[in-house]
């Protein structure tokens, strides 16, 4: 039974809890949320603690959901407790992202932005198709529930990464979205990004290539957020066998195959 340490109570960590619950070779050794908020369902003698050197002390892997914020408190607690980490925080700044990579060097390490294996095909889709296709325009289209903060979502902006780096673009350059609105094109290189904040959407994104007379679109959507848990809960079954290293859910795919 591989001992998970949950880091946040929110939707994602709550999420992760019941799929912990219902695995067969999984159990929670602690969940990690702030002073004051309350838990929500755990099984029967499972910790909750705003400790968190506590949470992590009888665990063998740690999956972060927890907040941008918490990243650096959460790096330095898992490396004095020697855990490996699956980290899905979005909207990470710079330094969080470098912080990352120096973990990275001395204990596995497996950050995406979505831990769907949906995606993960996605972005490999992507990949292929964006070099076949030079004469058309990409755009991004991302909608969620009214819940979440970050525009575009973190998966929208890995998706436009993997668009720019398959074509040789620095992804800085050809971004383009606008906050109030739909954003107009200035360039043809331009990555356009859409966003809707709708009901309770768990995600649905679709990356299309616009050309004069025809179009190709490529889109994943999600009905249940339990399946980022489900994907969240596999990577951390993989990670804790891999050696130090910064893996992306595609890596965890490759070696599965």
């Amino acid at each position: 039974m591989l001992k998970v340490a949950v880091l946040g109570a929110g939707r994602m960590g709550r999420e992760i809890v019941s799929a912990i619950a219902s695995s067969k070779d999984a159990e929670l050794a602690g969940l990690w949320i702030r002073a004051g908020h309350p838990p929500g369902t755990l099984p029967d003698g499972a910790l909750a603690s705003s400790n968190l050197a506590e949470v992590l002390a009888g665990a063998e892997v740690a999956i972060d959901f927890s907040l941008p914020e918490a990243t650096l408190t959460v790096l330095d607690a898992v490396t004095r407790a020697g855990v490996p980490l699956v980290s899905g925080v979005t909207g990470l700044e710079q330094d969080a992202m470098r912080r990352l990579q120096l973990f990275a060097r001395s204990a596995p390490l497996l950050y995406d932005r979505n831990m769907s294996i949906g995606i993960a095909v996605l972005k490999e889709l992507v990949a292929r198709a964006a070099p076949r296709l030079p004469q058309f325009a990409a755009e991004v289209h991302e909608t969620h529930h009214v819940h979440k903060k970050d525009a575009p979502s973190g998966t929208a902006i890995a998706l436009g990464e993997v668009l720019a780096e398959s074509v040789g673009r620095d992804f800085g350059e050809v971004y383009r979205y606008e906050p109030e609105g739909r954003a107009a094109r200035r360039r043809p290189d331009e990555i356009v990004f859409t966003v809707t904040r709708r009901g309770e959407v768990a995600g649905e994104h679709t990356v299309i290539f616009r050309a004069d007379a025809e179009s190709l679109e490529l889109t994943h959507k999600v009905s249940d957020r339990h399946v980022f848990a489900r994907g969240a809960l596999r990577a951390a079954h993989w990670l804790v066998s891999q050696p130090p290293g910064f893996y992306r859910m595609r890596d965890m795919m490759n070696g599965l195959t």
